[in-house]
């Protein structure tokens, strides 16, 4: 992995709040809302496993608003995979578990899809968070209704964690 992806799956983690209190010390156990820490990482948290049981049921977006109410979000992890994310990309890419490769893995493969992997190597990390707000809620310009980081303080911390810029 180079320091520019390194440093952009840092940037992720930041603006999803996985690396910061309330989340626990370990950010690839961080469930959506802090309510919960993953105990089980050979299972997505919400997955249901072979024995019929999930060891998270999700949390509610009511706080959201009207067009939230009754929705649950399955998000976790370091990058918040939602569950249908995570069954998609696991087939996509042969993956077992829900460990940290594979958590970093699956968040490589999103951001390949939305044609940013180029732009982070070019040290173009403002494009890059441009093109990946449609995967990630917290990222400036996304259409989810969910809160926003700044983009200053995402390129900050890209920088901090060893990006390079164009």
């Amino acid at each position: 992995m180079t320091p520019n992806v390194s440093a952009f799956l840092t940037t992720i983690s930041h603006g999803e709040g996985s690396d910061r209190p309330p989340a626990p010390p370990d950010p690839y156990r961080t469930c959506f809302a802090f309510r919960h820490v993953t105990a089980d990482l050979n299972y997505h948290p919400h997955e249901l496993r072979p024995d019929g049981t999930r060891e998270w049921a999700g949390e509610s977006l009511d706080f959201l608003g009207p067009p939230y109410v009754g929705e649950i979000s399955s998000a976790a992890g370091r990058y918040q995979i939602t569950l249908p994310t995570f069954k998609r990309l696991r087939d996509i890419l042969k993956t077992v578990g829900f460990g940290p490769a594979v958590q970093d893995d699956m968040a490589i493969q999103l951001i390949k899809e939305k044609g940013a992997l180029d732009l982070i190597f070019a040290g173009r990390v403002g494009d890059a968070i441009t093109a990946c707000n449609g995967i990630w809620a917290s990222l400036p310009g996304s259409e989810s209704g969910q809160p926003q980081k700044r983009l200053a303080d995402l390129i900050n911390t890209y920088g901090t964690a060893g990006g390079s810029f164009a």
